[in-house]
């Protein structure tokens, strides 16, 4: 499509790469549909890179999607992948040109900020997988390794292994069967075993009986020997066996150290999940599972599936409605007052992108390091992941705000701006929201299952309050601080812009002249040529004003008697209406040729040329800025507010209802205390000696779970606040 009208104008900027919607080149279309090709042969291939917890020992092999789940099941996943992998492509085709032109263009010797149609589908296919080709674990990897992890999720491709993993890396009882199995039936043994069934020791033997249901697997059960016997599964045991060796010689020589419980944690994790695998794809179904379980003399229970897209949409849901409620009440306002801040709403799609990816990477941080049992409290850790969250929050809802709401660079520093702005203190405190969570008081789900004491309602909203009230505080202080540069930044910007567009419209209508065309004789043939060359020499004029920052507000004025004069066609036919504004007589002529698209374009841009002009004036002086533009401040300041607020409400309330009926009485350790009201407490309480999670949350991964187990071991006894292991409050 090569003209566009002006009330057209975004849908076609969105549709520029559809080939049906567009009348695009032969190599656009080439660049265009070899893009598609290479993102969908690259997905295929890196799809079968894992995303969820590594069974690694040192270099044990990792089980590849594949091995976690059925053919039907992965070919689902696959499909999901691929579709947001084209999402992601499309996404770049329409943010590059919007977002990279503006940049560009105040780049020195860069004369023409356009990119090429054809070059940039090319440019955004070679992004796409230079990110997927980085370590998920470093900066722009984790991008494509979150999108793969979605889709991982989403097709349910992990949780079948994953699940079962977790409840037989978990502390199942021992007994003197699982003990004579591990070959643990020893006196010394026994006594541990009946004092304490928590512990790195415990762990080996628990990791051990593993081991001997998968020695069990390979030699005696026929339905089994095939899959135990191939290849890949042949290598995973033979390295699981000699790992359980140099483990077994290292607890010979003493009791694990710090550096042993971890190895012995990441041992029994393996086979684990090397368990879960193996009878997952032997068994086929959920009931022949259980079945083989049972079998084994295996007493676990598969934990319901977690998943953070479950979080994600219940965010993305409380979000988007309370931004549908400000969008509402702006429109109804803008009806009613004819008043401008409708143009603030460019607030409401950034902050809905800010504090959804803040919820989304940080969580995903969070809780890798939790389940790696690597992550420890301290400033620089937490620094380090709120400057790259950042970072990465900053760069990609601005850039997708951007190409929602246009409007020249301008508008996309400002956008930086409150972004990096806003950002910042969301992601600073995010670890406190969830220790806010994990020491909140119980569900109703929790006491049921008589995990905790009872429910305490005003104290839910007690800590509900002061969550979204500090997130809502802080975000209208910042807010209301970076709004002044960022709406500078936009003023400042935004009449250059105009004066440019319409120096270009103009330079159109001149250039149809020469070209001749009869669908635009009915303008050249009445039109003043001396009109348009006093409208396009007063323009340049302003032009160089606002450069040199010597604009005068009469020349305004002039630019808008000049294009009443270039509209006045003879005859009593005037295109213009006093103060060039859209005439009559323009909406009869047809659609067709050059000039008419570029004369609505011009009107259009010098229209907007006024209030961008007013506002320009505003910011003459601070206080005259503050004056004029408090009420927009504080609009934007309330709109980040209530999203702010909404947000620490809706993640705080999540995390605590995940972290309670993730319990129940089996799955709490032996030494947890058996009254209801000391062990709701004792779960509460954060514990400075476990990187100060309170044991509700230490008890959700397996590496603190012996930590915590060994932690209360170490407490003296001649301590009176800590009694006995199993009545320990």
């Amino acid at each position: 499509m090569t003209q566009c009208p002006a009330f057209l104008s975004t849908l076609c900027e969105w549709t520029q790469y559809v080939p049906l919607v567009q009348q695009i080149t032969g190599p656009q279309i080439a660049s265009f549909l070899f893009g598609v090709l290479v993102v969908v042969v690259f997905s295929t291939d890196h799809y079968k890179v894992p995303t969820y917890a590594k069974t690694t020992i040192g270099e044990f092999i990792e089980l590849a999607p594949e091995s976690l789940t059925s053919h039907s099941r992965y070919m689902k996943g696959l499909g999901i992948y691929i579709a947001l992998m084209l999402g992601f492509y499309f996404i770049l085709l329409a943010i590059g040109p919007t977002a990279i032109a503006p940049i560009l263009s105040f780049l020195p010797g860069s004369s023409d900020s356009k990119i090429d149609n054809s070059v940039w589908p090319l440019a955004a296919t070679s992004i796409i997988t230079l990110i997927g080709s980085r370590d998920d674990n470093k900066y722009l990897g984790r991008m494509e390794g979150w999108l793969r992890s979605i889709a991982h999720e989403a097709a349910y491709i992990p949780y079948a292994v994953t699940n079962l993993s977790v409840a037989l890396d978990g502390s199942f009882p021992l007994a003197d069967e699982e003990l004579r199995a591990a070959g643990e039936f020893s006196p010394a043994t026994l006594s541990l075993v009946q004092d304490n069934q928590e512990g790195s020791r415990q762990n080996w033997i628990r990791a051990k009986f593993l081991y001997s249901r998968l020695e069990l697997l390979r030699d005696r059960d026929d339905q089994f020997k095939p899959v135990m016997r191939q290849p890949e599964n042949e290598r995973a045991f033979g390295f699981v066996r000699d790992q359980r060796d140099a483990l077994a010689k290292e607890l010979d020589r003493g009791d694990p150290d710090e550096g042993t419980a971890r190895k012995i944690d990441a041992f029994k994790n393996a086979l684990a999940v090397f368990l879960a695998s193996i009878l997952w794809r032997a068994c086929e179904n959920e009931t022949a599972v259980n079945a083989k379980l049972r079998s084994l003399k295996l007493n676990v229970s598969t934990p319901a599936p977690r998943s953070s897209a479950t979080f994600m949409f219940q965010l993305m849901f409380y979000l988007g409605a309370t931004a549908s409620v400000f969008l509402i009440a702006l429109k109804i306002r803008s009806m009613q007052f004819h008043d401008e801040s409708i143009e603030q709403k460019w607030h409401l799609t950034l902050a809905f992108l800010v504090f959804l990816l803040t919820a989304f990477f940080v969580t995903r941080w969070r809780e890798k390091q939790l389940a790696s049992g690597d992550w420890k409290y301290s400033s620089d850790v937490i620094i380090r992941c709120t400057i790259v969250t950042t970072i990465v929050v900053t760069i990609v809802s601005s850039l997708v705000a951007f190409a929602i709401h246009q409007g020249g660079s301008g508008r996309f520093y400002a956008m930086l701006l409150m972004a990096f702005g806003m950002a910042l203190p969301s992601t600073l405190l995010f670890q406190l929201l969830m220790r806010w969570a994990a020491t909140s008081t119980p569900t109703r789900e929790a006491v049921a299952a008589r995990v905790g004491y009872r429910t305490n309602p005003s104290e839910l909203f007690r800590t509900v309050l002061y969550a979204g009230g500090i997130y809502s505080a802080i975000a209208f202080v910042f807010a209301f601080v970076l709004y002044w540069p960022s709406d500078y930044t936009i003023v400042n910007s935004t009449p250059l812009q105009y004066v440019e567009s319409a120096i270009t419209s103009l330079n159109n209508i001149s250039a149809s002249s020469a070209a001749n065309r009869e669908d635009d004789n009915w303008f050249h043939k009445s039109a003043s040529q001396t009109a348009i060359h006093n409208l396009d020499a007063k323009l340049h004029e302003v032009k160089s004003n606002i450069v040199n920052r010597t604009y005068q507000p009469e020349t305004l004025a002039a630019i808008v008697a000049e294009c009443d004069s270039m509209g006045d066609l003879g005859g009593g036919r005037r295109l213009f209406k006093p103060g060039c504004e859209l005439g009559e007589y323009l909406k009869t002529i047809p659609f067709k040729g050059d000039v008419l698209p570029n004369l609505y374009n011009l009107q259009g841009q010098i229209k907007n040329l006024k209030p961008t002009f007013a506002a320009l004036q505003n910011y003459v002086t601070l206080v005259n800025a503050v004056h004029r533009q408090w009420p927009n401040a504080l609009l934007a300041s309330l709109m980040w507010a209530a999203m702010a607020g909404v947000f620490a409400v809706s993640v705080l309330l999540y995390r605590r209802q995940e972290l309670w009926d993730s319990l129940t009485l089996r799955k709490l350790p032996d030494y947890v205390p058996k009254e209801q009201q000391e062990r709701e407490a004792w779960l509460r309480e954060p514990l400075y000696d476990l990187a100060k999670l309170s044991p509700l949350e230490a008890l959700r991964y397996p590496t603190f779970r012996a930590r915590l187990a060994d932690n209360m071991n170490a407490q003296p006894s001649s301590q009176p606040i800590v009694p006995h292991l199993r009545t320990v409050a």
